[in-house]
């Protein structure tokens, strides 16, 4: 099941709609569309959906479309054709404060005229969680200098939904354009990261 899981629709190499997995109806999926970007399949068209999976990570469907409703669209004839980074099934608690230095503006990154201050409440190879005290809208793109014992890197994210808590706001992230280099670096991180709570658990034990 993958109900509730943020999704793109995709035709040829362009973003047509955001949205979310609202049913999973095993041989269909019906998608609510919340950001529509260009012009939208009609029934039967093909198209990709592509899919952050809170277990599975980012997978990519190729799709026939069914129905096209206001706010809704419904997809058949289900195929998976890639899933990436698997191994970013992993995640891991962090507490480690970032500013976020950088926006878009269209495809420009700049500096924004104030950093915000936020914490990285966990961290993937392809997501993160972030907590701060401004809330960022849906789809806001930022960048931010991370720095682990490792390595240290500029990074661009995604907020994909944002969850009120005491003192601020929780942002679910996606991380964007990330190079492989900078994937290895934050893997490593994670299986370290892993490493050093297994150890802290044993301890205890």
């Amino acid at each position: 099941m993958i109900e509730g899981s943020p999704s793109v629709v995709i035709i040829g190499e362009t973003e047509v709609a955001r949205g979310e997995i609202s049913v999973d109806a095993g041989r269909s999926l019906s998608i609510r569309i919340d950001e529509i970007l260009g012009e939208l399949p009609v029934e039967g068209d093909e198209a990709v959906v592509r899919t952050f999976e809170a277990i599975r990570g980012r997978r990519e469907y190729v799709v026939t479309v069914d129905a096209v409703r206001p706010g809704l669209m419904i997809v058949t004839d289900i195929e998976l054709i890639s899933a990436f980074q698997e191994r970013a099934i992993v995640r891991v608690p962090t507490d480690l404060h970032v500013s976020l230095t950088y926006e878009f503006e269209g495809d420009e990154i700049r500096e924004t005229g104030t950093a915000i201050p936020a914490i990285i409440i966990d961290l993937s190879a392809t997501g993160l969680r972030l907590f701060c005290t401004r809330p960022l809208d849906d789809y806001y793109r930022f960048g931010f200098d991370l720095a682990t014992d490792f390595d240290q890197f500029t990074l661009v994210a995604e907020s994909l939904r944002r969850e009120d808590v005491p003192r601020g706001y929780l942002h679910g992230c996606r991380l964007i354009g990330t190079s492989q280099r900078e994937a290895d670096a934050l893997h490593r991180y994670v299986l370290s990261a892993q490493i050093a709570q297994r150890r802290r658990t044993n301890e205890f034990d």
